[in-house]
C-alpha cells in the first residue's frame, strides 16, 4: 500500500508541466561525425580525422615546402540567412606533437570573413573602391611580439594564437597581428584546446568595433576600438565564417598538420561545454531511439548521468547493472533506506548500497543466489527477464490469466512478470515490428531502461 501511495504522488508530480528550455541559438553545430563536407563547393583541403576532440574531427595538412593547408567558406547567403553584424564562434584545435614553426614565421587559422572583393587577404588592404574586412585567427612561433626583431623566440613545442586582422587602420601591405595574452593563449603541442572568438562590427565610420577571444573559457583578448567599415559601408556585414589554414611568410619546412573539432557559431557565446552541439542534458543520446525517454528520466531526477562528476553523458548502449537498477527504482519510487539494514553480504563497497537495501526493504528484490539470497550481485547486468520481475513487484502488477503474448518466454522463470509488463504496455517486445518475442535472457541497456520506466511511470 505504501508503494502505491508513493507511486501516485510521483505520477501527480510528473503530470505537472516541465520547465521550458531555451532553443539552441547556434547557426551551425558541426561535430564532423558525418564527414567534412561542410563549407562551400570550392572548399578544399578538409580531411577527415578519425579521432577528434569528441568522436571524429577535421584535419588539414600543410605539405613541406608549401603554404596552404586548406580553405573554405560557410556563406550565410548560401543558407538563405541574413549576413550578421555580430557573431561568436567556437572550435577545438590541436597542434600535434612535432608541429613546427620556423622562427619569425606564423600562419592563419579559421575566423571571420567579410570578403566582398579580392582584398583583405594576400597583403591587400581594404580600399574605398574595394572595401572589405577579415579577422582570421593566427598561429605563431615567436612571442610576445609575434616575430618582431629583438624579441626571443618561443620554444618548438608551443604555439601562440591570436587574430590576424584587415581593418581600416591595418598596415598597407598586410593584416594587423594581434596576439592574445601569452599566459592564456600559448598552446602546448598535443592537447586539445577550446578557442572562442567574438566580433561585433563597428558603427560605420566609428571606431567602436569589437574583437574578443577566449581559450578554454579564460579571457585572452579584448579590443573595442576597431574600424572595419567606413561611414558609407554599412552594407558590409559578416559574409562568411572563413575556414582558412595557411603557413607563412616562408614555406613550411616540414609537413605540418592542424586538427579541428566541434565547430559552432551563432549570435550568442557558445562556450566550451559543447552546449550548442547536442540536445541537453546529455551529449551521447541525440541519435538514440530512446532520447525522449532519457530526457524524461533526467527531468524527473531518476538519472543523473553515467560520467560523474560532469554527468553530461547517459551511456544509452551500456548494460544496466543491478546496482544501477536499484538506484533507478529507489529514486523513481522515493524509497527510503531502513536504519541499520544490511541484508546482503556483497554490497558493502557498492555506491548503491543504500538503494539496494531500500529495494530489499520494499520487497522489490530478494537477492541473486536463491535459496539463500544473501547476495545482491550489484555489478551483474540486469536481464530483461529480471527487469520484468523488478517492475512487476515495484508496481504491484498482476499477470493476466491465460496470457501468452511472447513465443520465447515459456521456459523463463519470469514468464508471469513478462506477461504482466505486456498487459500494462510497459513492454512492446524485442523484435519490431512483429514483436512476438521478449528476449528474457538479454541484458537491458540503459536506453531500454529509460523506455521501461517512462512507460511505467510517465
Amino acid at each position: 500500500m505504501r508503494r502505491l501511495v508513493i507511486l501516485l504522488i510521483l505520477l501527480a508530480m510528473l503530470a505537472a508541466p516541465a520547465a521550458a528550455t531555451a532553443p539552441d541559438s547556434a547557426i551551425l553545430d558541426e561535430d564532423f561525425e558525418d564527414g567534412v563536407d561542410v563549407f562551400n563547393s570550392s572548399a578544399w583541403g578538409m580531411l577527415e580525422l578519425e579521432t577528434g576532440h569528441e568522436g571524429a574531427g577535421l584535419r588539414t595538412v600543410i605539405p613541406a615546402g608549401e603554404h596552404w593547408g586548406g580553405s573554405g567558406h560557410w556563406y550565410f547567403e548560401d543558407h538563405d540567412l541574413a549576413e550578421p553584424e555580430e557573431l561568436y564562434f567556437r572550435y577545438y584545435v590541436r597542434f600535434p606533437e612535432g608541429f613546427y614553426i620556423e622562427p619569425f614565421n606564423r600562419g592563419k587559422l579559421p575566423g571571420f570573413g567579410g570578403l566582398y572583393t579580392y582584398n583583405c587577404l594576400g597583403n591587400r588592404p581594404s580600399t574605398p573602391e574595394e572595401p572589405c574586412f577579415s579577422a582570421r585567427m593566427l598561429f605563431s612561433r615567436t612571442y610576445p611580439s609575434c616575430g618582431q626583431p629583438g624579441y626571443p623566440e618561443g620554444p618548438d613545442d608551443k604555439t601562440l594564437i591570436g587574430y590576424y586582422v584587415y581593418h581600416l587602420d591595418s598596415p598597407e601591405t598586410r593584416g594587423d597581428i594581434w596576439t592574445w595574452d601569452p599566459d592564456v593563449a600559448t598552446l602546448d603541442h598535443g592537447p586539445w584546446y577550446c578557442v572562442e572568438g567574438h566580433i561585433d562590427l563597428n558603427t560605420p565610420g566609428v571606431h567602436d568595433g569589437v574583437l574578443e577571444g577566449w581559450v578554454d573559457g579564460v579571457p585572452a583578448f579584448d579590443r573595442s576600438d576597431i574600424a572595419f567599415r567606413r561611414a558609407d559601408e554599412g552594407w558590409i556585414k559578416i559574409k562568411s565564417f572563413w575556414f582558412d589554414v595557411y603557413y607563412g611568410g616562408d614555406p613550411s619546412l616540414v609537413t605540418n598538420e592542424i586538427q579541428f573539432d566541434s565547430l559552432a557559431f551563432g549570435p550568442e557565446r557558445i562556450g566550451c561545454d559543447d552546449a550548442a552541439v547536442y540536445n541537453p542534458p546529455f551529449r551521447d543520446d541525440d541519435d538514440s531511439v530512446f532520447e525522449e525517454d532519457i530526457i524524461w528520466l533526467s527531468d524527473t531526477g531518476i538519472t543523473r548521468g553515467c560520467n560523474p562528476p560532469v554527468n553530461d553523458e547517459y551511456c544509452p548502449d551500456q548494460p544496466v547493472t543491478r546496482g544501477q537498477m536499484a538506484a533507478f527504482l529507489a529514486r523513481a519510487l522515493d524509497l527510503s533506506t531502513p536504519a541499520d539494514s544490511d541484508r546482503f553480504v556483497d554490497d558493502d563497497d557498492s555506491e548503491f548500497e543504500a538503494d539496494i537495501e531500500a529495494l530489499a526493504d520494499a520487497d522489490i528484490t530478494r537477492g541473486c543466489n536463491p535459496p539463500v539470497n544473501d547476495r545482491y550481485c550489484p555489478d551483474r547486468p540486469v536481464t530483461r527477464g529480471q527487469m520484468a520481475a523488478f517492475l512487476t513487484r515495484a508496481l504491484n502488477l498482476n499477470p493476466p490469466p491465460d496470457s501468452d503474448r511472447f513465443s520465447d518466454d515459456d521456459e523463463s522463470e519470469f514468464e508471469a512478470d513478462i506477461e504482466a509488463l505486456s498487459k500494462a504496455e510497459i513492454t512492446l517486445g524485442c523484435n519490431p515490428p512483429v514483436n512476438d518475442q521478449y528476449c528474457p535472457g538479454e541484458a537491458v541497456t540503459r536506453g531500454q531502461m529509460a523506455a521501461f520506466l517512462h512507460r511505467a511511470l510517465g
